[in-house]
């Protein structure tokens, strides 16, 4: 994860801000890819972020929307309809941006920027949010770009609080521009064994982030990443990991401890583009 200039708090990244230098380092430490945690298209420039990305060999993920809800508040779901007709307009937005960066695939990530719902009418909700998740889902599909739900715990969350519900929803909106996003840090939280919950997903994960249940590198913590990957392996998953951590105990240190332990059970790919869905090529 890069965090975007436009983001005014920190984020859950190594670096943030200076994306030429982020790139620049992240491509030294061996990372093949980027996914971009960004808030407001109207001040990202799609192209020149493609061209740093060119410039240092790094394939483009997708982009993340978080800070969409944590510092703007905007969220597609309650608390109001002027409040849900922003987001909706705030994420296509950055549907524009990521087909501007790569129309090959890239994502949308749709986690916080879900909204709160409405707390009184669950049922409402779901109906609310599946309308919404199919409008992205037909909007993005002809821009190249697909739409990746993040199940988040009930932490940070009112609805689509697991796997299963992710793929509760998935099977709702029953479009093919539109799956799920996992997050280890979560599914520690709603998903055990986390093993069993990427066997029951299957093909509908199109990315997933990483961490350990303290939000730092992966390597710092108590979930058995060999055990994951494993199942990744023998679920024929060929997408992504990105590192979604606290910049502990600095940038620097943060992304290549993280590197350097993936490297452990991921290879490397000289094909840098974000795959399809079902193909082999690399992470």
């Amino acid at each position: 994860m890069v965090g975007a200039p436009d983001l005014r708090a920190k984020t859950l990244a190594p670096f943030s801000g200076d994306l030429p230098t982020a790139f620049e380092k992240l491509a030294r430490l061996g990372y093949d890819g980027i996914e971009l945690m960004a808030r407001d298209p109207a001040v990202l420039d799609g192209s020149k972020i493609r061209g740093w990305l060119e410039e240092s060999h790094l394939g483009f993920v997708g982009v993340c929307t978080g800070h969409v809800f944590f510092e703007d508040r905007l969220g597609l779901i309650g608390p109001g309809p002027q409040v849900s007709h922003r987001a909706m307009a705030r994420i296509k937005g950055l549907i524009d941006l990521a087909a501007a960066i790569s129309p090959r695939g890239a994502f949308v990530n749709i986690g916080r920027s879900r909204g709160m719902g409405e707390p009184r009418n669950l049922q409402q909700t779901w109906q609310m949010a599946e309308d919404a998740f199919r409008e992205l889902a037909a909007y993005a599909q002809p821009h190249g770009v697909r739409i990746a739900l993040e199940p988040l715990s009930s932490k940070e969350a009112t609805f689509v609080l697991s796997t299963d519900e992710g793929i509760q929803m998935v099977e709702r909106v029953n479009s093919p521009s539109f799956g799920l996003m996992l997050d280890v840090y979560h599914m520690n939280l709603a998903d055990r064994p986390i093993t069993e919950a990427f066997r029951r997903v299957g093909t509908r994960c199109w990315h997933i982030h990483v961490s350990d249940a303290n939000r730092r590198s992966p390597a710092s913590g108590t979930i058995d990443y060999q055990a994951i990957i494993g199942v990744l392996v023998e679920e024929g998953y060929s997408g992504y990991l990105t590192t979604e951590i606290q910049p502990w105990p600095d940038p620097e240190a943060a992304a290549r401890g993280s590197i350097e332990f993936l490297r452990r059970y991921v290879p490397s790919t000289d094909d840098k583009t974000v795959p399809a869905k079902g193909d082999t090529n690399g992470r």
